[in-house]
């Protein structure tokens, strides 16, 4: 097939062509938030006359062309990151009387307790009306009293818990709450009734059942967390800004330990501890390794079966230890996470039910006065340690005032979406002159970390990385510059501002790889030691446009606001012993949603939400007589992207077959999105393409077909569904035979990813570099040319058949073997597919 129509081109546009198009062709330009070049000097004009960057249609090829839509810029001030004014006592007061009598009239009140038993609409309505005067009577007295301690005593006195409504309201949740509490207070005084020709004594024990279920109070007492409540535990607070060396002094007590564990939020933490636990470079091990295993969602690596030490993810942490007699020492990484509405449940287990004596818990100082109201009343020892950054972080004095030729080696520019991303690469590279490389969330993790080593490598050729908020968590990167090209994201609605937790820490990573120790913190403070490494200057930030530095510059000063609840993840066993009391046909999604309505969780906590479970319930519920609630459950803990229309149907094609076969063969899932063709076709393309010359942006411009750009999207897509089958493979190991091939499949996949992303067009052409280019330089791409190009651009290679090439560029070859540093070391349960580097 031609090269030229294996997909869309991103045809870039000079200077010149795009004024011209500007003046004559103004529809093309909509008011888009998005990039702009350094000719505008104002930033509103700037924002309104973009540089025409793909669109993700173009980027995208399962999106139609018809279907992106511009989105207008959003102008901000300071103001707009000012936290709102707390709600008064007496104002929820209000709002309860206010709304109450509307949601118990409801049909989707109406539908709660029709599955809890009460299917009777003028049985519901003669027991409503009187509940609605006691609310009133108990409430109404406290509608305009401005005491607001008597009032929360009030709202207490009464089964309204005042102080999680205060805050519901200020994170913009107060209608679930409030319904949520309204439904279990009404099913709470019916129980209190005497009126036995309307509520019969079997539907009140019915009753009371769902509401013994529904309560999650004495959860942290329950069985599963029976060892943890049977030992005094003591907790370390390490707490301290970005680059402190607060997880370098917690591993270092891990690195003493007989048993314990690391527990990080993302797989390439757990994997990055594991190798440095195995190599002795963590604490002062001095070289000397210890083994420790891994333990990931799509990764099992055992070094040892008898070492009593393990690096995991906090989902896949066994709170009782390897052995059932719990831990020495365990370490949990970024513990500010419990604040988070989706994972921050598997923090919130982990800090309740963790059987271990020593607890090392990793944060910022967010959850310092939680952690205290969370565990103090259990009886665990808390001890803080307070650290200080090891190099300072300075908000620059000019920003880039919207000039792309002001970046410089070392920088990286922060954007927030793929588009985006691509077309800042571009403009650096076309600009600047300065090869990019890239980190965006939907990149493999393996492809992020070889991103992130050719940009910290200096004989890398990447001198600059463009990054989304990725970058804020879970890299070692060589940053000297921060820059922001934007302090706001679209939020897949609108434009919104970012949260201060999102700046300070993704400004916290300038100045973040090899510090030294910190000559002014006071030896004999509450202040711990540093991390002994190289040397580094400090780090500096700034943005791409004038109008965001002094906005920028106010909001470093300010300190972080507290995180008030932890999350808490609905207990499989509440959920399987509630759906036992609803009616058969109750779907998946509405089992959680009358979970949500009616749970009563333990003090400082609530509960994480379930929204994002909902679109895979969806698909899993034609399936549903074939599938036990377990596996539902379990499903719907997969890692699908369900915006992604090829991942989605991958998924639906897994379930059916699971649920109609028992097992699922890889192939056959793959078949009709045609994902693995499109790897094999990609894999072609590369071998007909030179490798890299060693001096880039010179010379005449190499080839990049079309199909480079157009896969990548399709590789991501590709990756994530192996990572899928991978993941159900350990939880399903019969039902997902294809373990061995799928992992082949997803190492293949990250390796052309990695040369597509190093081919992507954008590096400017020119005759000469800054100054002049030297003979050397000029000998060396002739050299080269003359060795490896063909006068069409494809890779030389005389005497061989073009279809028979199997070249794989020396740089990547070299990334694959670095890959399996550890596939020298025995690997117990992987089977016989690991031949290759045993």
């Amino acid at each position: 097939m031609s090269l030229s129509g294996a997909g869309p081109s991103l045809r870039p546009l000079c200077r010149r062509c795009l004024n011209l198009q500007r003046r004559t062709l103004p529809f093309i330009f909509p008011s888009t938030r998005s990039l702009s070049t350094s000719l505008p000097t104002s930033r509103q004009y700037a924002r309104q006359q973009p540089f025409p960057v793909p669109s993700t249609a173009q980027l995208n090829p399962t999106i139609p062309r018809d279907q992106t839509i511009p989105r207008a810029p959003l102008q901000i001030t300071v103001d707009d990151f000012n936290e709102k004014p707390s709600a008064h006592p007496h104002q929820i007061v209000s709002l309860l009387l206010q709304r109450i009598p509307e949601y118990i009239d409801s049909p989707r009140a109406r539908r709660k307790l029709n599955a809890c038993g009460l299917n009777t609409r003028l049985v519901i309505h003669k027991i409503q009306n009187e509940w609605l005067k006691k609310v009133e009577n108990d409430l109404g007295g406290y509608e305009g009293n401005k005491n607001d301690q008597e009032v929360l005593e009030g709202l207490d006195r009464n089964g309204w818990n005042g102080e999680d409504l205060v805050i519901a309201m200020n994170q913009g949740r107060i209608i679930t709450t409030v319904e949520s509490m309204a439904l279990r207070n009404f099913l709470s005084w019916i129980l209190t009734l005497d009126r036995k020709d309307l509520i019969d004594d079997q539907l009140k024990i019915h009753i009371q059942s769902i509401l013994n279920i529904t309560d999650l109070t004495r959860l942290p007492y329950s069985s599963e967390f029976l060892s943890a409540r049977s030992m005094k535990r003591h907790f370390h607070l390490h707490i301290g800004p970005t680059n402190s060396g607060k997880t370098y002094n917690a591993l270092k007590a891990l690195s003493k330990a007989s048993s314990g564990a690391y527990a990080g939020p993302l797989r390439l933490l757990a994997h990055e501890v594991w190798e440095r636990m195995n190599l002795g470079t963590v604490g002062e091990l001095d070289g000397k390794g210890r083994a420790c295993n891994l333990l990931t969602g799509e990764e099992r690596r055992v070094v040892d079966p008898d070492s009593g030490l393990l690096s995991c993810t906090v989902e896949m942490l066994p709170l009782n230890g390897l052995n059932g007699k719990g831990f020495d020492v365990v370490v949990i990484d970024e513990i500010q996470m419990l604040g988070d509405e989706q994972r921050g449940g598997s923090w919130t287990k982990a800090v309740l039910g963790l059987a271990a004596k020593e607890i090392h818990l990793c944060g910022d100082e967010t959850t310092v006065k939680l952690l205290h109201n969370l565990l103090e009343p259990l009886g665990d020892q808390i001890t803080v340690h307070k650290y200080n950054r090891l190099t300072p972080l300075v908000v620059a004095e000019e920003s880039l005032n919207n000039d792309w030729e002001k970046v410089e080696k070392g920088d990286c520019v922060v954007t927030f979406s793929r588009t985006n991303i691509f077309a800042v690469k571009k403009m650096i590279e076309s600009t600047a002159g300065k090869k990019c490389a890239v980190v965006y969330g939907a990149l493999p993790p393996e492809t992020r970390a070889e991103q992130a080593r050719d940009f910290n490598d200096e004989k890398g050729l990447s001198e600059v990385l463009v990054a989304s908020d990725a970058v804020g968590m879970g890299l070692n990167l060589k940053i000297k510059r921060m820059i922001f090209e934007s302090l706001t994201k679209f939020n897949g609605k609108k434009e919104t501002p970012l949260s201060l937790t999102q700046i300070k820490q993704i400004a916290g990573r300038a100045g973040r790889y090899k510090t030294s120790s910190d000559s002014d913190l006071d030896k004999n403070s509450n202040h711990i030691t540093n991390p002994n490494e190289a040397p580094a200057t400090g780090g500096l930030v700034t943005t791409l446009h004038k109008a965001d530095l002094p906005i920028l510059r106010e909001l470093m000063k300010r300190d972080l606001p507290s995180i008030p609840r932890a999350n808490l993840e609905v207990p499989y066993n509440n959920l399987s012993e509630l759906a036992s009391l609803l009616p058969s046909n109750t779907t998946f999604g509405s089992l959680l949603e009358q979970f949500s309505s009616l749970v009563k969780v333990p003090k400082y906590t609530t509960l994480s939400g379930y929204e994002h479970k909902l679109p895979l319930a969806d698909l899993l519920e034609p399936y549903r007589d074939q599938l036990s609630l377990a596996e539902i459950d379990l499903f719907c803990f997969a890692p699908v992207n369900v915006r992604d229309e090829r991942a989605k149907s991958i998924f639906q094609e897994l379930i059916k077959d699971f649920s109609l076969n028992g097992y699922v063969d890889l192939e056959d899932i793959f078949k009709s999105s045609r994902l693995i063709t499109q790897l094999e076709l990609v894999e072609e393309t590369l071998r007909t393409l030179p490798p890299l010359p060693p001096v880039l942006g010179i010379g005449r411009k190499l080839l990049t077909p079309p199909i480079i750009i157009s896969s990548i999207p399709m590789l991501e897509t590709l990756h994530k569904s192996l990572v899928l089958y991978i993941w159900l493979s350990f939880r399903l190991e019969v039902s997902f035979p294809d373990r061995a091939k799928a992992v082949e499949l997803k190492e293949r996949t990250e390796v052309v990813l990695d040369n597509c992303l190093e081919r992507l067009p954008g590096l400017r052409q020119r005759k000469h570099a800054k100054g002049e280019r030297s003979k050397e330089v000029d000998r060396l791409v002739r050299d080269w040319r003359r060795e490896n190009v063909m006068p069409n651009g494809t890779r030389k290679v005389e005497g061989v058949p073009r279809k028979g090439l199997t070249w794989i560029e020396r740089n990547v070859a070299e990334r694959v073997k670095q890959r399996k540093t550890w596939r020298n070391v025995r690997v117990v349960g992987e089977g016989e597919g690991d031949k290759e580097g045993n």
